[in-house]
């Protein structure tokens, strides 16, 4: 009974474009110009943020970090600039690949889970973690995520792990295969740091190579610690002076 007429946006195959097509056929104009721009505003916020985010990660935490540490203020801006083209147009061609966003968001989600916090949780809980474990961890994580295979993404399983099935010939994993990924990136990611920390305190690798720069604090010789122990503290010496 709408100037959209029949059959419907499902039938129709425009679905996804719902809430535009409300805002045309079920409003008056001027409600529809206001809501249209203000989901485009929305929406270019939100892209805005995250390009400048992905950007600015990129810049601090690689760039500037591991590729030249030495870098000017001018060329910096410059690496931020790039980034946030390159991002953009990576955006861009993921949008035009799929026709769901919320195939986006499931991975997005998928990606959190499965990549994300197993780092999170060694940054927060675990001192003996770094970088060398969160590398070592992540590749495995993704590596073994990838092999799972996506159906979003018709990534067929390289690996079919119990309860894998073929329904409608695409596989389907039962397995929590995410849930796989999240503990053995997080088991590695504690081995491997714990590792190299050894490697590099016993001095097997030499100190040159630790490249990420990785700190590990030694114990105390018993000498150092007698002394501290006879030593009295500087706050002692300040009470003991004020009485």
């Amino acid at each position: 009974m709408t100037s959209y007429g029949s059959p419907s946006p499902y039938d129709r195959g425009e679905a996804t474009k719902i809430l535009p097509i409300a805002l045309q056929h079920l409003t008056p104009n001027y409600i529809s110009i206001l809501g249209t721009g203000a989901i485009a505003a929305a929406v270019m916020s939100s892209m805005d943020s995250c390009l400048l985010a992905s950007a600015s990660l990129f810049t601090n935490n690689i760039y500037k970090t591991l590729i030249r540490k030495q870098a000017s203020d001018r060329e910096l801006q410059w690496v931020v600039k790039i980034s946030v083209t390159v991002a953009g147009l990576v955006g861009m061609g993921l949008a035009f690949l799929g026709n769901n966003v919320l195939t986006f968001w499931a991975l997005a989600t998928d990606v959190m889970y499965t990549l994300v916090l197993p780092q999170l949780i060694c940054v927060l809980f675990f001192p003996v973690s770094n970088g060398y474990g969160a590398v070592g961890g992540y590749i495995l994580g993704v590596t073994l995520r990838v092999l799972s295979g996506e159906p979003l993404l018709h990534l067929p399983p390289a690996i079919h792990f119990p309860g894998c099935r073929l329904i409608s010939e695409v596989y389907v994993q039962h397995f929590p295969c995410r849930t796989l990924s999240v503990l053995v990136s997080f088991c590695a990611n504690i081995l491997i740091s714990y590792v190299t920390s050894m490697l590099f305190e016993k001095s097997f690798l030499l100190k040159r190579w630790d490249i990420l720069q990785v700190r590990t604090r030694s114990a105390p010789s018993g000498a150092d610690a007698k002394s501290n122990v006879d030593k009295p503290a500087a706050s002692d010496l300040l009470l003991d002076t004020t009485c």
